[in-house]
C-alpha cells in the first residue's frame, strides 16, 4: 500500500487541559497522569489505515500558557485541522476556544475545520455533564467549529474516536477536492 497522505493536525487548548495525555493514550494505549507541561510544542506521528488508505499523521501538542503563544502561530503553517480542548472539570478554560480558534484560522486556512473536544470527563459529577455539553455545544456553533466530543484519557472513552473523526473528515475533504490548476506560464 503506498502512502496516500500526509495531514498536520494542530493540537491546543488551556494548560492543563488533558491535550498531552490525550494523545500519549491515542499513541500508545496508556494512560499516564503526570505529564509534563508541554514547553512550547510537542510533535508526534503515528501512521493509521482510513477508508483504505495510508494516513501518516503529524499531531502539533501546543502548549497552553500564554508564555508561549508567541512562537504557536508559526507551528500552525500547514495544518489541515484543528483540535481544540476545554477540560470539563474546569469550564472556565472553555473561555479560551475563541483565541485557539482565531489563532488556528489566521495562521492556517482559513477553513481548516476544527473540532472541541471536552477531556476529563471521567472527574466530572455525572449531574453536570448536561449543562457543561449545553454549553460546549452553543461554544462550538458560535465560533462555528465542526463539531464537540467528550472524552477520558483516563477510560480511553472517546480518544481513538476523536483523531479517527478528524482524519475521516480530512480524507474525505482530499478526495472530493479539485486537483490544483496548473500553474501559469
Amino acid at each position: 500500500m503506498n502512502r496516500e497522505y500526509i495531514f498536520k493536525i494542530v493540537i491546543g487548548g488551556a494548560g492543563g487541559a488533558g491535550k498531552t495525555t490525550l494523545l500519549i493514550r491515542y499513541l500508545k494505549n496508556v494512560f499516564k497522569s503526570d505529564t509534563a507541561l508541554t514547553v512550547g510544542v510537542g510533535f508526534y506521528t503515528k501512521e493509521l489505515v482510513r477508508d483504505g488508505k495510508k494516513v501518516i499523521l503529524s499531531l502539533w501538542d501546543l502548549g497552553g500558557q500564554d508564555r508561549f503563544r508567541f512562537l504557536q502561530p508559526s507551528y500552525c503553517l500547514g495544518a489541515r485541522a484543528g483540535i481544540i480542548f476545554f477540560d470539563m472539570s474546569r469550564l472556565d478554560t472553555l473561555s479560551q476556544v475563541e483565541d485557539w480558534t482565531k489563532m488556528f484560522r489566521r495562521h492556517t486556512n482559513s477553513s481548516i475545520p476544527i473540532v472541541l473536544c471536552g477531556a476529563k470527563l471521567d472527574m466530572v459529577d455525572p449531574e453536570m455533564v448536561e449543562s457543561i455539553n449545553d454549553i460546549a455545544k452553543e461554544t462550538m456553533e458560535k465560533f462555528g467549529l465542526k463539531s464537540y466530543i467528550t472524552t477520558s484519557s483516563k477510560t480511553g472513552l472517546n480518544v481513538e474516536e476523536t483523531v479517527n473523526y478528524v482524519v475521516d473528515l480530512l480524507v474525505t475533504q482530499a478526495k472530493t477536492k479539485p486537483p490544483a490548476s496548473p500553474g501559469r506560464k
